[in-house]
């Protein structure tokens, strides 16, 4: 006697993305490159920790700005 073919079991189908990937990644690179780069400019200017620190703040608030508008993308998506 033969089997019937088994189906793959699935689970529900998923919902489309509606937050951007860059907006996931903007805190965190720019939190990255802007220590990254503050370091840099700090040894080139003769102070690194204050180098780093500057720009991880102004990466920090770089990735927040884009971070606000990746929400404005998501929500777009939403009401359309």
């Amino acid at each position: 006697m033969s089997e019937a073919p088994q189906r793959p079991v699935t689970g529900p189908p998923r919902a489309p993305e509606l937050f951007p990937l860059w907006g996931k990644l903007a805190i965190p690179g720019g939190v990255l490159w802007g220590t990254a780069l503050g370091a840099l400019l700090g040894l080139l200017f003769g102070n690194l920790v204050i180098g780093t620190m500057i720009g991880a703040g102004l990466g920090l608030g770089i990735g927040l700005t884009l971070f606000a508008a990746a929400i404005v993308v998501a929500s777009a998506k939403i009401q359309s």
